[in-house]
């Protein structure tokens, strides 16, 4: 899982997914957005957050060891 964030609409997220996208981490699992720094509320970031505590809960329901961090 992982999380892309460029602040100006003129600005790309190609080198960061890309770079994601070389650790493993495949394209559907990343949560990405364009959005300033100063928005306090970034949505896509809170969704990546929500989805990693529920793969932390659910791993340890489960009786799993901790998930690798890809």
């Amino acid at each position: 899982m992982g999380y892309a964030r460029c602040s100006a609409l003129g600005q790309e997220l190609d080198s960061q997914l890309d770079a994601l996208a070389g650790h493993g981490i495949p394209r559907d699992k990343i949560f990405a957005e364009k959005i300033s720094t100063r928005v306090r509320v970034r949505p896509r970031f809170e969704e990546a957050l929500r989805t990693a505590r529920e793969v932390k809960a659910h791993t340890r329901t489960a009786g799993l060891s901790s998930p690798s961090t890809r």
